[in-house]
């Protein structure tokens, strides 16, 4: 495409504005120090949405990127520096969700993940580890009783994620 900028990463190249397909071993996205990885040892083509501020320009925010197996499995993904927000990031992947649900280009199978980079609360006092982990354990029941969606919330590491690891 004429015009467009590099590839976010070695192994993917832009098929339209804000769509890269990958196939390389390894697929990450990243925003401000924060990152997911995606294993594809049989590197099939893996669709990577650059979604909010660029395929999605509407109002209100949105999760940072959809990335997924065509026509498989979409994981909905945002990316939040600290565990002080995790309810607005499930937010904006319920909001992105609204919108995905219904587009044409959408997979059989959508499933979420938020990565969050470090755990800080207004005063760091121990303990803040376990309230994280109950702020987790509630919006992952919430919405698969409200949504039916799958959502996996991590904190930012070295963990490479499987798409298999998102379907029931």
């Amino acid at each position: 495409m004429n015009g467009q900028k590099s590839p976010s990463q070695h192994g993917c190249e832009w098929v339209e504005r804000c769509i890269e397909i990958c196939t390389a071993r390894s697929i990450h996205v990243e925003e401000k120090g924060v990152r997911a990885t995606f294993t594809n040892s049989q590197r099939k083509p893996v669709r990577k949405i650059h979604y909010d501020g660029c395929f999605y320009t509407g109002r209100g925010k949105r999760a940072d990127y959809i990335v997924g197996l065509p026509e498989t499995i979409d994981l909905i993904v945002e990316l939040k520096g600290t565990d002080t927000n995790l309810k607005d990031a499930a937010r904006q992947v319920e909001k992105t969700l609204d919108k995905w649900e219904e587009h044409p280009m959408r997979a059989r199978l959508i499933a979420a993940l938020i990565i969050y980079g470090r755990v800080e609360g207004r005063k760091k006092l121990p303990g803040r580890v376990p309230r994280t982990e109950a702020v987790i354990l509630g919006l992952r029941a919430e919405l698969r009783k409200r949504r039916g969606l799958i959502l996996r919330i991590h904190e930012n590491g070295e963990q490479r994620f499987k798409f298999r690891d998102f379907s029931f």
